[in-house]
Formats: C-alpha cells, sequence, structure tokens
C-alpha cells in the first residue's frame, strides 16, 4: 500500500511540477507539452500493469 501511495503522490506532485507557462510562447506548445506528459504517463502505467501481471502469472 505505501508503494501505490508513492505513486500516487508522485503523479500529483509531478503534474503540478511539470513546467513553467512563461517558457512556453503559445498555447499550442503548451497543449504539445500536456499530450507529450500524458502520454509517457500512460506508457508507465501500462507498463506497469503488464509487470505485476506477469509477476502473479509466475507465482
Amino acid at each position: 500500500m505505501k508503494f501505490f501511495t508513492l505513486i500516487f503522490a508522485l503523479l500529483l506532485s509531478s503534474q503540478a511540477f511539470a513546467h513553467h507557462p512563461h517558457l512556453m510562447s503559445s498555447d499550442a506548445m503548451h497543449s504539445i507539452y500536456h499530450a507529450i506528459f500524458w502520454i509517457l504517463c500512460g506508457v508507465v502505467v501500462v507498463k506497469a500493469v503488464s509487470y505485476f501481471k506477469a509477476k502473479r502469472k509466475q507465482k
């Protein structure tokens, strides 16, 4: 349970501190940044789920 709490906290804190708005000059860049961020988050979740399924199957 501590592991899941840690992951949840990291996801929330990484979104809060993901970028500085003044570095992005246009709304398009801002949207692209968020799209890349959420795609990477999705990839991490898919890899974690597949890892835990494989680990469960080994037992």
